[in-house]
């Protein structure tokens, strides 16, 4: 047992398009709301689980030991793969709507990210107040591209960043294997598409958000890079410091830190697997601020019913950092003060 709530940084809700459709405008009712890339995630059925609804999301939690879960979305994870800017912004404020509903049910134990369309900075922005003020949005969530868009980094995002800066809230960026992602380009197998995407495109997301100065631009923004484990990013903090050394000077001089120093800022966190044999690396590296604990419940690939029997039981984490991943890390990114 122990003497804090465990909060799921990055658990997932399964869609309910006819409940999406009893919010959606009356000119998208007859549209399919997400594409569909015909990947068959879950293997024919034989995996991952199917809530279908709150009373599920909680037993499901119960079953694992989780008390506070944060909810992202599935199909909605391919938002950014909607051509039309105002039918996307229409799907997010429908999903942002019902999830509301959704997490009415138990919002003690039910949180939820707002889902934002970024092919309109300007209306996701606004969005994502609409989210936080009226419908207790503790985030939001951005795909980590948007096909023929520019990279994160850029400033035609600002809106959305500054937004989530004025509101006082974290930004997580998630991705998922779509016909659009890096591996859904290269591989012809889910399997080797899926185990590419995560970390490449959060890698690529946490060098076009450092590289292009949006912690410098928004600096009490606070930035999330879910579902992509951690063992990267020593590596990548390495390789970004020496590429900043070489060129910083002539390509980005409005850095005012190493890419490493931002990292270890407090403002730039990082989704987990609970098993996963590299987190103590990180720790070493002075990371242990930044991971946060994640399920990924309802999906296949996470450890759920034993996501967290497999953090206690691990003997290469400390007491410390266990609770760290667990709640404190989660609880600040989300500023959930009535989780502790």
């Amino acid at each position: 047992m122990t003497n804090y709530k465990i909060i799921d940084a990055d658990g997932h809700v399964r869609e309910s398009i006819a409940g999406l459709r009893e919010f959606i405008e009356p000119r998208w009712q007859r549209r399919n709301l997400f594409p569909n890339d015909a990947w068959d995630r879950d293997l024919r059925g034989k995996l991952g689980a199917k809530p279908e609804g709150p009373e599920d999301q909680i037993a499901a939690m119960d079953q694992d030991g989780i008390d506070v879960m944060v909810l992202y979305p599935t199909a909605g994870l391919h938002v950014s793969s909607l051509h039309e800017r105002d039918f996307a912004a229409a799907v997010t404020r429908a999903y942002n709507d019902w999830l509301y509903h959704f997490c009415k049910t138990n919002p003690a134990r039910l949180k939820f990210v707002a889902l934002l369309a970024p092919q309109d900075p300007q209306a996701a922005a606004e969005e994502l107040a609409r989210a936080v003020n009226e419908r207790g949005a503790v985030a939001g969530v951005l795909p980590t591209y948007v096909p023929q868009m520019p990279d994160f980094g850029d400033t035609l995002y600002d809106p959305i960043y500054a937004a989530a800066e004025r509101l006082g809230v974290g930004l997580g960026f998630h991705t998922g294997t779509s016909a659009d992602s890096l591996g859904g380009q290269r591989f012809r197998k889910f399997l080797s598409a899926h185990t590419i995407d995560h970390p490449a495109e959060q890698m690529m997301a946490m060098i076009a958000t450092i590289v292009g100065g949006v912690f410098e631009r928004f600096p009490t923004l606070s930035i999330a890079y879910l579902e992509s484990g951690i063992g990267w990013v020593p590596y990548m903090m390495d390789r970004l410091d020496e590429e900043i050394e070489k060129r910083g000077a002539d390509e980005a001089p409005y850095l005012t830190m190493l890419p490493s120093e931002y990292v270890k800022s407090g403002r730039i966190y990082f989704g987990i697997e609970c098993g996963e044999k590299t987190v103590p690396d990180a720790v070493r590296w002075g990371l242990d601020h930044t991971v946060l604990y994640s399920s990924d419940y309802p999906h296949w690939d996470g450890d759920w019913p034993h996501t967290i029997k497999v953090v206690r039981e691990r003997k290469d984490l400390s007491d410390d950092t266990k609770r760290k991943m667990l709640h404190d890390n989660v609880a600040r990114f989300y500023k959930l003060s009535d989780a502790a």
